[in-house]
């Protein structure tokens, strides 16, 4: 059974709600409150729409004990194998 490719949680489902209402309550107020209501409710829609799509999620990898390419402390250079500074 695979997972569905859109999955918001019930939390996510209650803060949108909440953000639908808080706009519809600054709209009453007034028109330019509403307006900034609207641009922070569309930012957190696409927020939790992008969370659950899974962008920027990291695939697993492999996992190295030390970045290629890189030298361990015992083959370091003479100068630090003498102790010079």
């Amino acid at each position: 059974m695979t997972r569905p490719g859109f999955q918001i949680s019930v939390a996510s489902l209650l803060g949108l709600v909440a953000c639908a209402a808080v706009n519809f309550w600054l709209f009453r107020v007034g028109f330019l409150y509403g307006l900034v209501g609207l641009n922070v409710t569309k930012h957190v829609g696409v927020a939790v729409f992008c969370q659950a799509i899974g962008v920027n999620r990291q695939a697993p990898g492999p996992r190295f004990s030390e970045a290629p390419g890189s030298r361990s402390r015992e083959t370091g250079s003479a100068r630090s194998a003498t102790g010079a500074r």
